[in-house]
Order: structure tokens, then sequence, then C-alpha cells
């Protein structure tokens, strides 16, 4: 599917709410095709994100839970549900180092290195 910049902008708000704790369900497939999109085409995070793209990419592979599938099988102790709040953890902690070295470059920009 072809992403645009509106899909980004209608999806950051989700995104960061996630992020932050706001919202409790992990990230899914759509989440971080828009931030690959994001990633690659410089629109977050210029000169800084293209770094963690493989690793952000990997991530795509996981599969989301089935919503056809009966809702008894997605226990937290499910090993699909494992996977999926691992693929969580993992784009948020992406997105926080992504973050901070942006941070980093920014402020080695500014006040110099």
């Amino acid at each position: 599917m072809t992403r645009t910049v509106q899909d980004v902008k209608f999806a950051l708000h989700t995104i960061m709410d996630k992020l932050v704790g706001n919202n409790s369900e992990p990230f899914n497939t759509e989440e971080i095709e828009v931030l690959i999109f994001a990633f690659e085409s410089h629109i977050l995070f210029d000169n800084v994100a293209h770094k963690f793209l493989s690793s952000l990419k990997g991530l795509v592979e996981i599969s989301d839970l089935n919503s056809n599938k009966n809702n008894e099988e997605h226990t937290p102790e499910s090993r699909e549900f494992l996977f999926i709040q691992e693929r969580s953890t993992m784009v948020k902690t992406l997105l926080l180092t992504v973050i901070k070295e942006s941070i980093l470059r920014e402020m080695s920009i500014r006040f110099g290195s």
C-alpha cells in the first residue's frame, strides 16, 4: 500500500500515545509500516532514523493477532500474544532511541561537538 504524509499525520497521535503509555494496545503492523515510511522519507527524525530502519523492518514480520480468532486464544499467556507484546516493546525502544539520537544530533549541531 502506498503511504502518504497524511498517513503519518493521522497515525502519529496514536503512535505517541502508545509510546508514552496512554494507549495500552500493542503497536499494529500498519503503525509500524507508517513509521518505516516516515523514516525512509525523512519525514521524522532526519538523518538519524535511517540507521534504525533495518531493525524496524524486521518487526513487521511478526503478525498481528487475528481478530477473527476466538478471544480466549489471546490470553496474556498465549505465545502469539507474547510475541505481539515483545514487538511493541521493541518498537517503543527503537522510537526512544531515535528520539535520543535526534536530540543529541541537534545539540551537536547547535553547540558544536
